[in-house]
C-alpha cells in the first residue's frame, strides 16, 4: 500500500501507481533482453556457420555494455536530470535491437547488442535513481523491492518466450520483440514529471558529475560495503555459468528436468527481495546483511556434503544462494541510495555497475578447469562467505 505523505514527487499525469508500473515494466522488459536470446544460440550456429565461443561474445556484449551503461548513465542524470536521460537509454536500447533482428552475421548481432546493453545500463540506472528521488520512507523500500524482483522475472520467463518465438515464427522476432516493448515503455517517460529537476542538480556538468561519482568511491567503508555484497552475489553467477554442466552432463537430467530445476531456482530467487522486506520490519539493516553472509557459508556446507549427491540435493544447496543475493542487493540498493540522496544517480551507477560487472570474472571462475564443477562452487562459495565476512567488519560501519 502506497503512503501518500511517503511520495516526494507526484506524477499527475499519469499516477504514482501507473507510473511504478512503468517503472518494473521497463526494467523487466531490459532484464529479458539479457537471457530471451539463449534459445537462439543453436539456431544461429548454425545459420551463421559461428563458433560457440563467438556466439559467447555475442551474449556477453550486452551484459558488459550494460554494466558501463550504468556507470555512465546514472552519474550524467546527476547533471541532465533522469527524463532525458531515460529517453536517450531506451531509444539507445530499443533501436539497435530492431536492426539486429535483420543482421546477416553475428558481428553485427554483436555490436547491436552491445549498444543496446549500453542503453539499457542508462535505463536501469536511472530507474533506480527515479525511485530514489520519488519515494521515502517505506514506500521506498517497497518499490524498490518490486524493482528488484523485476531483475529476476525477466530473466525466469525470457528463455520460454524465446524457445516459444523460435518455434512458431524465427530467431528474428525475438529482437524485433524486445526493441517494440523496449521502446513502448518509452512513452510513459516522455510525458512524465522529472523527478530531479534543475533546482536540485548540484553539479554544473559532466567532468563534476564524474568527480561526483568518484568522491563516492573514496569512501572506504562504502566500498568495504559494495565488495563484501559483490561477493556474495559471486557463487549465484557462478551457478549460471555451470548449472547447465552439472545437470546435463553430471547428473544426466533430461531437458524437462533441467527446465523445472531452473525454474524453481528463478521462483526462489524472486521471492528474495520480499524476504528482505520482511526482515526489514522485524531487524536491522546490519542484521539482515549478516544473515545473507550466513546463508551463503550454508551453501558452502551443502555444496560440499550433500550437492553431488542428487540434482534436487544441488538446487537445494543453491537455495541460500537465490535469497542471500537477492537480500543483498535489494538491502544495497536502498542503504546505498539513503545515504546519498542527493546524489542519486551517482550512488545507483557506483552499486549498479559493481554488482553487474562481478558476473564477468565470476562466471570465468566458475568454468576454470575444476575437477568438479561441484567442487569448484563449493570452494568459490566458502571463499566467498569467509572474504565477505572479512570485508564486513569495516563495511558495516557505513551503515553508522
Amino acid at each position: 500500500m502506497i503512503n501518500k505523505s511517503d511520495i516526494l514527487v507526484p506524477q499527475p499525469r499519469l499516477g504514482t501507481t501507473l507510473y511504478i508500473t512503468t517503472l518494473i515494466i521497463m526494467m523487466t522488459v531490459q532484464w529479458m533482453t539479457l537471457d530471451m536470446y539463449l534459445p537462439a544460440l543453436p539456431v544461429l550456429k548454425e545459420e551463421f556457420g559461428a563458433s560457440e565461443a563467438l556466439l559467447n561474445i555475442s551474449l556477453n556484449s550486452d551484459l558488459f555494455a550494460c554494466a558501463i551503461g550504468t556507470l555512465i548513465g546514472g552519474t550524467i542524470s546527476d547533471k541532465y536530470g533522469r527524463n532525458p536521460i531515460m529517453i536517450i537509454g531506451l531509444l539507445l536500447a530499443g533501436l539497435p535491437l530492431l536492426v539486429a533482428a535483420f543482421a546477416q552475421g553475428v558481428w553485427l548481432l554483436t555490436i547491436m547488442r552491445g549498444v543496446s546493453g549500453l542503453g539499457g545500463g542508462f535505463a536501469l540506472t536511472v530507474a533506480s535513481a527515479i525511485v530514489r528521488d520519488s519515494f521515502k520512507g517505506r514506500t521506498f523500500q517497497m518499490v524498490t523491492t518490486l524493482t528488484q524482483a523485476a531483475a529476476v522475472i525477466g530473466p525466469l520467463f525470457a528463455p520460454a518466450i524465446g524457445a516459444f518465438t523460435i518455434e512458431f515464427l524465427s530467431w528474428r522476432w525475438i529482437f524485433l520483440f524486445e526493441g517494440g516493448a523496449i521502446l513502448i515503455t518509452l512513452i510513459p517517460f516522455m510525458i512524465s514529471e522529472e523527478t530531479w529537476p534543475e533546482e536540485k542538480r548540484k553539479v554544473s556538468n559532466v567532468m563534476q558529475a564524474t568527480f561526483q561519482a568518484f568522491g563516492i568511491i573514496r569512501n572506504r567503508k562504502l566500498l568495504a560495503f559494495i565488495g563484501a555484497a559483490m561477493l556474495i552475489t559471486v557463487p549465484l553467477w557462478g551457478y549460471i555459468g555451470v548449472c547447465s554442466y552439472v545437470y546435463y552432463d553430471f547428473f544426466g537430467v533430461s531437458n524437462l528436468e533441467y527446465a523445472v530445476l531452473y525454474a524453481i531456482g528463478s521462483l526462489v530467487s524472486f521471492t528474495a527481495p520480499f524476504l528482505y522486506m520482511f526482515l526489514s520490519k522485524i531487524t536491522d539493516a546490519k542484521k539482515t546483511a549478516v544473515t545473507a553472509m550466513v546463508m551463503i557459508a550454508a551453501a558452502a556446507v551443502l555444496f560440499g556434503t550433500v550437492g553431488s549427491k542428487a540434482p534436487i540435493l544441488f538446487l537445494i544447496a543453491m537455495i541460500p544462494v537465490f535469497l542471500a543475493e537477492g537480500i543483498i542487493r535489494t538491502l544495497g540498493t536502498v542503504e546505498v541510495l539513503n545515504r546519498y540522496h542527493d546524489e542519486a544517480g551517482s550512488a545507483s551507477a557506483v552499486f549498479g555497475f559493481a554488482m553487474l560487472i562481478i558476473s564477468v570474472p565470476a562466471t570465468a571462475i566458475a568454468t576454470a578447469g575444476w575437477g568438479s564443477f561441484i567442487t569448484g562452487l563449493t570452494v568459490i562459495t566458502g571463499g566467498c562467505a569467509l572474504a565477505a565476512a572479512l570485508l564486513w567488519i569495516y563495511g558495516r560501519k557505513f551503515m553508522d
